[in-house]
């Protein structure tokens, strides 16, 4: 499998080139980095693009999907069309969904598999390298819709690759044992008991930890006991 990344350089969101070979058959799986890179790549490897597949609807993941639709004749497929075991085939490179709500609904995880064998997820904004996504957008529920997706992804193989919405790769196995998001909700990382105002309501900061744009990630409980993930930067001390 080729996987090749585009990141925007303001949102640093990721879109991907996957291909099963040279001169094979590809899919682009999210569509808000540049995509420039992904013509001369898809050119350069004499590709035939078949999908165009999206992970959520958030305008820096979906920006270019159409117009790569249209240039390549693919299938665009976005998160509302891709219930839980959505199949794609693309030649020999084979992906499924797993729905992964609680960043925002619906959202689905993109898993490529060699055989019946998960080689690589592709997550959207649900799971990144050491920390996870928000869930403003997720609704009442979205909390502990996150942490459930969550918890989903991190049943897949451990040496499973993950290609996260935004910034850097990791695996499953190094989010199982070192995302401090993930250990806080196991009972393996101190929690917080801290007074604080989230966007002029009055909550309680239970962990902080880091975010893939070098700020920091913070989940919160409000008084009425909603619990959310915020960005740190509208946590008030």
């Amino acid at each position: 499998m080729i996987v090749e990344r585009s990141m925007h350089p303001k949102f640093l969101s990721n879109s991907y080139l996957v291909a099963d070979k040279a001169g094979g058959h590809a899919v682009i799986i999210d569509a808000g980095g540049p995509i420039e890179p992904f013509f001369a790549h898809v050119d350069q490897l004499e590709l035939r693009v078949t999908h165009v597949l999206l992970t959520h609807d958030h305008h820096d993941h979906t920006i270019h999907a159409v117009e790569l639709g249209e240039r390549y004749g693919a299938t665009v497929i976005s998160a509302d069309q891709s219930a839980d075991g959505y199949h794609v085939q693309s030649g020999a490179l084979e992906l499924r969904t797993i729905s992964t709500p609680g960043h925002c609904a619906p959202h689905v995880a993109w898993v490529a598999y060699d055989g019946e064998t998960p080689v690589a997820v592709f997550t959207g904004d649900v799971l990144f390298h050491h920390t996870v996504g928000g869930t403003v957008n997720g609704g009442a529920n979205g909390f502990a819709e996150l942490r459930d997706s969550v918890t989903r992804l991190l049943e897949l193989p451990p040496e499973t690759i993950v290609f996260p919405g935004h910034t850097d790769q990791s695996t499953i196995g190094d989010e199982a044992t070192d995302n401090p998001f993930v250990l806080a909700w196991r009972g393996d990382r101190p929690l917080l008991d801290e007074p604080v105002q989230v966007l002029g309501s009055t909550a309680t900061l239970i962990f902080e930890g880091p975010d893939y744009d070098g700020g920091t990630k913070a989940w919160v409980k409000f008084d009425d006991g909603r619990e959310a993930i915020v960005g740190g930067s509208i946590v008030e001390r």
